[in-house]
């Protein structure tokens, strides 16, 4: 082995390994080191192209294709060879289980564009100082901090959820005038602002099969 297949062999192993020491320190340093909401103030807005390309979503647009494929092939392919009993229960079978996959997709499109309804054109800003959060959208601005909330409620899947729906959460503060002011949990370091910023008010943790955006 000469020198350079060595270099190859060790850049294969260490890159990787560095990669994800890398990706751990930054994911601490925005979540709950010195570059979170917890030392200095931040302000993020999600934009439609952010929304949109997350892997979810398109994983979504991909298991169409499959399903409209499978879908195709049990039509148009497999019902041509099917010569016996059990070979039209077999495309029977592709055919309901597909109906059902596109059925439960489009749930979950439904699930996105709720938490897109509260996501589009809202900046966020989270600011240590006074531990306020400040949400600023077209139809006008909220800034809170403890004293204004009564309660804070986290939405999330439940353990009989499935797996498809495990990102989805979100946070409702319930203020004392009796607003209700709801936030995509959609990014890594809100559990820890949030329960920092608002540790003097009463927290439930609200579990859901499919966590829907329950507006009132």
């Amino acid at each position: 082995m000469n020198v350079l297949n060595a270099l190859l062999i060790m850049a294969a192993v260490v890159f990787p390994f560095g990669w994800v020491i890398y990706r751990l320190i930054r994911y601490t340093a925005k979540s709950m080191g010195n570059e979170s909401p917890l030392v200095v103030r931040v302000t993020y807005q999600v934009s439609k192209g952010e929304y949109f390309s997350r892997f979810a979503f398109l994983s979504l647009l991909v298991l169409i294709f499959f399903n409209l494929l499978l879908l195709y092939c049990m039509f148009f392919i497999a019902e041509r060879f099917a010569t016996a009993y059990w070979h039209w229960g077999i495309v029977w079978s592709g055919v309901a289980v597909a109906f059902y996959s596109l059925w439960f997709i489009a749930l979950l499109f439904k699930l996105e564009w709720q938490y897109w309804l509260i996501t589009k054109a809202r900046t966020i800003t989270l600011d240590p100082a006074d531990k306020s959060l400040e949400i600023a959208a077209a139809d006008g601005l909220v800034r809170i901090t403890a004293s204004d909330v009564e309660a804070v409620e986290i939405h999330a899947p439940g353990p009989e959820s499935s797996k498809m729906v495990g990102g989805y959460h979100y946070f409702c503060f319930i203020l004392k005038d009796g607003r209700r002011i709801y936030l995509n949990h959609n990014k890594s370091y809100l559990d820890y602002s949030i329960t920092d910023y608002f540790k003097t008010v009463p927290t439930r943790c609200v579990p859901h099969k499919i966590p829907w955006i329950i507006a009132p």
